[in-house]
């Protein structure tokens, strides 16, 4: 029986060890081979993603009001290149949003700021309105935003200036599409 028994369990060890080795290989290889693929792929942008453009305004922010109680900063502005599904050039639409701070000192009066009378002045020497904005009442010391204000520039056109208007004053901030 001993001599039955010795090579049985030999042959068991021995596929055994032949089972456990074989395995790890075709899982490592299977690993490998899921874990290149996504890294080998290009991370490319799509064909029919549309054009940005970066935005910079200068200065940035700027007081305004008869006694320069309202200090407006610029922020978070972006250009994007319209286009229709045949390629043709529609325009650009040209949005920010803006921060105003009511610098009156509390117990002073409250501000209304809107945005609806800026003009925004193109390189071909027109100004246009907003096509879309907002307005807010800013109490004394507080600070509110205004968001996605926005221009529909035409084609062939760039944004120059961008002129703010509040209380009888105007501020020009320079506008440059990059």
């Amino acid at each position: 029986m001993k001599k039955k028994l010795i090579p049985i369990s030999a042959l068991a060890l021995f596929a055994l060890v032949y089972s456990c080795k074989s395995k790890p290989k075709e899982t490592t290889t299977d690993s490998t081979t899921q874990t290149t693929q996504p890294a080998a792929t290009p991370t490319t942008a799509p064909a029919n993603e549309p054009k940005t453009y970066a935005v910079s305004f200068s200065p940035d922010s700027v007081l305004m009001g008869k006694n320069k109680e309202v200090l407006v900063k610029i922020k978070t502005a972006k250009a994007v290149a319209l286009v229709n599904p045949d390629g043709k050039d529609e325009g650009i639409e040209f949005t920010f949003d803006l921060e105003a701070t009511n610098k009156n000192s509390v117990g002073g009066a409250g501000v209304f700021f809107r945005t609806d009378n800026f003009r925004l002045t193109l390189d071909n020497g027109n100004n246009i309105t907003e096509y879309k904005g907002g307005s807010e009442n800013i109490d004394a010391e507080s600070t509110k935003e205004i968001k996605d204000i926005t221009y529909k520039i035409p084609p062939g056109a760039k944004p120059k200036t961008l002129n703010l208007f509040h209380e009888q004053t105007r501020v020009s901030v320079s506008v440059e599409l990059k």
